[in-house]
């Protein structure tokens, strides 16, 4: 018999795209799962029609709860589930129909236990998973997938789109109450793994929405960003010191990319982002394998907070191009 597979789905206020998820889970070639909604105390019609998707496939399990955020319903999904691996799909996401029978392909090839797929951005005018090249496939120790990771080297931080051995969850869950709970997660995930196996094969639709919080400007929320990073690069330099250099740049990204998105008035908010920035630019700078851009950010920040904050009107005209 197939390994059971758990398909760990959280659910708030997807009425709009939630049939389409479950069916292109429901759907895929890889028949030994079972799935788990979590209705993270929805106000619209999505608990119902978890309901109702249940009584059509009886591989569908349904956790109505109070709301708690998306680590939360995750985490609640992810106790709950029996089965030997796990795989995350946001619910307004959907799944190539061959993606739980590749991922566990790999893991059996390459004795992985934690396995990743390409993802790919649609919307309701652009489909994916079209005209495909012949996908290639790699097997990577954990310092290598860390590495690839935190200079963002096809690498998602996302939870969706992996196979994860469930072991790998031992002392590890999604952080509540922080954003940015996957970046604060996944390197933990990767460090509890044997091995780490990637296909090129897009298997995983990322559905972009313009009134996502991830494509929106700055709010209080995304201050997450001190904490999360403060605490990869602890971890990193702890755990992996030869991979320091790396986590200052994955560190130094994202809050540049947060600062970028503030507006003048928040004094207090950027200064202290500001404070952040400067811990990372010397090691950025004279980082050979940083993006090129993250090395002219990490200089810029030597001329001072107004040179640097020019950078932040293409980023802005970029944001709003986004919003509309």
């Amino acid at each position: 018999m197939e390994t059971l597979v758990s398909v760990v789905v959280p659910v708030y206020n997807v009425e709009a795209y939630l049939e389409e998820c479950v069916d292109s889970i429901v759907t895929q070639t890889y028949r030994n799962t079972e799935i788990l909604l979590v209705d993270d105390g929805s106000t619209d019609r999505s608990g119902e029609m978890c309901d109702r998707l249940a009584e059509k496939d009886q591989r569908i399990r349904v956790i109505h709860k109070t709301n708690g955020g998306l680590s939360d319903a995750r985490n609640t999904g992810i106790r709950n589930s029996k089965g030997e691996y796990i795989v995350c799909v946001d619910s307004d996401d959907i799944m190539k129909n061959t993606q739980i029978e590749v991922l566990m392909g790999l893991a059996q090839k390459y004795d992985a236990d934690f396995v990743y797929a390409g993802r790919e951005k649609f919307n309701e005018d652009l489909k994916p998973f079209q005209d495909q090249q012949t996908p290639s496939t790699c097997c990577l120790s954990v310092e290598e997938a860390l590495e690839w990771l935190l200079y963002q080297n096809n690498f998602m931080t996302g939870a969706n789109g992996k196979l994860y051995k469930r072991e790998l969850f031992d002392g590890v869950e999604y952080p509540i109450g922080l954003f940015y709970e996957d970046l604060a997660t996944t390197y933990r995930l990767i460090a509890n793994a044997n091995k780490v196996a990637y296909t090129t094969e897009m298997l995983y639709g990322y559905r972009v929405r313009s009134g996502s919080i991830m494509h929106q400007g700055f709010s209080e929320k995304k201050m997450s960003c001190i904490p999360v990073t403060q605490q990869l690069y602890a971890d990193i330099s702890r755990d992996y010191p030869a991979l320091q250099i790396a986590a200052a740049s994955r560190a130094f990204s994202l809050n540049r990319g947060i600062y970028l998105q503030m507006p003048r008035e928040k004094k207090d908010e950027r200064n202290a982002i500001w404070a952040e920035l400067k811990k990372y630019r010397k090691m950025v700078l004279h980082d050979g394998k940083a993006r090129k851009r993250e090395r002219l950010m990490a200089f810029t920040t030597y001329l001072g907070q107004g040179i640097f904050g020019l950078f932040a009107i293409p980023y802005r005209k970029q944001q709003m191009s986004l919003k509309g």
